[in-house]
C-alpha cells in the first residue's frame, strides 16, 4: 500500500465525468469473464465500474463510480443509499417510504456497508500505483437529510436534532473514506451534489403525505452545516443544479450570495439552467476567485467530436456579459450521467463495447473542451 501523498487544498480546473455507473451483472458476467476494461477480470458491478474508471476515462481526474448493485430481486443502492453507508455512528434501514434512521443496523445497511468495502477493495486493485486524483461523487449532506425519515416515518428535515446528528455523522464519514483514499497514494476530490438547497431554504420541500410543506430552515443553520461539511475534507466541488435565485422572506438571495456562504472553494452547474442573470453570477463567482466549472449535457459523450459546438455555446454568452474568453482557461469540465437519486435506480443497462464508448466518448468530450478552453488565445 502506497504511502499518504499530501492531498492538496485547492481543486484545479480538468475535464472529467461525473461518475460511471453500471446497472448490475451483466449477462456475460460470471467467475472469471472478462468484462469493463480490457485485460481485467472483473466480476461485480462494483469491480467492472472501478475498472473502467482506471482505464477508460484517462488520467485527468478519472471519477471513481459509485456503482448500483443487486440485492437479490431488487437493486441494492442508488445514490443516497451509497451516502447512507457512510454516515458514522448512526444505522438506517429501508421502509417502504425510503431510508430511514433505526436504533441498530438492519439488513440494508449491512449491504451499503459491504458494497462500500467492495468498492474500496476494487479501487486500491485497479488503482494500484496511481497517485493522481480521483473524484467521489455523492450527495449534498442537504439532499441526504431531504431523503432520510425517523423510524417513526416523520423528515428528518423537520427534526432539528436529527438533521444535526445525520450532518455530522456525514460528514466524518466523507472525512474518514477521503482518508482512506489517500492511504493508497490517491488525491481524493468530493463532488457533492446538492439538488435540493432551495426547497430546504423556502420552505418548500414536501411532507410525506404531500399535502403540506415543511417549515424553512434558517439559511444561517444552511450555511453553517456547509461550511462545518465541506471544512474538514479535501478539495470539493459542490454541484447546483442553476444559478437561479432564491427569494427569502420578501429580499432576494443570488446564487453567489449562496455559494460563498457554503464556503465552497469550486462549484458547478450545468450549461443547460443558464439564463442571462446566470451567467452574470458565473461571471461573479469566477471574480471572487471560486473554481467554476461547467457541466454538460449528459448526451454530450455520443459526439465527442463537437468541442467546437460546446465551446462556442459557452464562449457566446461569456463574452457577451464583458468576460474575456481567456479567463475560460480557469473552468473546469463536467460531462455525464448525474447521480441517480430515484430508488431504485433508473438506470439503462448497456452492453459490452457499447458502454467503452459511453464513458470514453464522455471523457472524450469532457477533456477536449477543457483543452479548447487552454488553446484559447
Amino acid at each position: 500500500m502506497a504511502e499518504t501523498v499530501e492531498t492538496p487544498t485547492t481543486l484545479r480546473p480538468a475535464g472529467t465525468t461525473t461518475g460511471v455507473w453500471i446497472p448490475g451483472p451483466r449477462a456475460e458476467t460470471g467467475p472469471g469473464s472478462m468484462s469493463g476494461a480490457s485485460g481485467y477480470i472483473a466480476n461485480s458491478p462494483v469491480r467492472e465500474a472501478a475498472a473502467a474508471a482506471f482505464t477508460h476515462l484517462g488520467e485527468q481526474l478519472p471519477p471513481v463510480p459509485l456503482s448500483a448493485h443487486r440485492a437479490e430481486d431488487r437493486w441494492g443502492a442508488d445514490a443516497i443509499g451509497r451516502a447512507v453507508g457512510l454516515l458514522t455512528d448512526l444505522h438506517v434501514d429501508r421502509a417502504s417510504f425510503g431510508w430511514r434512521l433505526t436504533s441498530a443496523a438492519g439488513r440494508d445497511e449491512r449491504l451499503e456497508s459491504s458494497a462500500l468495502s467492495e468498492a474500496f477493495d476494487a479501487i486500491a486493485e485497479y488503482g494500484d500505483g496511481y497517485t493522481g486524483g480521483v473524484q467521489i461523487s455523492l450527495p449534498g449532506p442537504w439532499t441526504l437529510v431531504t431523503a432520510l425519515s425517523l423510524t417513526s416515518g416523520a423528515p428528518v428535515l423537520g427534526d432539528l436534532g436529527a438533521r444535526r446528528d445525520v450532518i455530522q455523522a456525514y460528514a466524518f464519514g466523507l472525512a474518514a473514506f477521503a482518508d482512506k483514499l489517500s492511504t493508497l497514494g490517491m488525491q481524493p476530490v468530493i463532488r457533492l451534489v446538492e439538488t435540493r438547497l432551495h426547497p430546504v431554504l423556502t420552505g418548500t420541500w414536501p411532507t410525506v403525505s404531500g399535502w403540506a410543506t415543511l417549515p424553512a430552515v434558517n439559511e444561517t443553520q444552511v450555511y453553517a452545516a456547509l461550511q462545518s461539511t465541506l471544512r474538514h475534507l479535501p478539495p470539493v466541488l459542490l454541484s447546483l443544479p442553476d444559478f437561479d435565485p432564491l427569494q427569502l422572506q420578501g429580499k432576494e438571495i443570488t446564487a453567489a450570495e449562496v455559494v460563498r456562504n457554503s464556503g465552497a472553494t469550486a462549484v458547478s452547474v450545468p450549461l443547460a439552467s443558464l439564463k442571462a442573470q446566470g451567467w452574470e453570477q458565473l461571471a461573479m463567482i469566477a471574480e471572487a476567485g471560486i473554481g467554476t466549472w461547467m457541466g454538460l449535457p449528459p448526451a454530450a459523450g455520443s459526439r465527442p467530436q463537437e468541442v467546437k459546438h460546446w465551446l462556442n455555446r459557452i464562449m457566446t454568452p461569456w463574452n457577451r456579459i464583458g468576460m474575456s474568453a481567456k479567463s475560460l482557461r480557469d473552468f473546469g469540465v463536467l460531462a455525464g450521467e448525474e447521480l441517480p437519486m430515484t430508488y431504485p435506480p433508473l438506470l439503462t443497462s448497456v452492453e459490452g463495447d457499447a458502454a467503452k464508448n459511453i464513458s470514453t466518448g464522455t471523457m472524450m468530450i469532457a477533456a477536449g473542451l477543457r483543452r479548447a478552453f487552454e488553446e484559447i488565445e
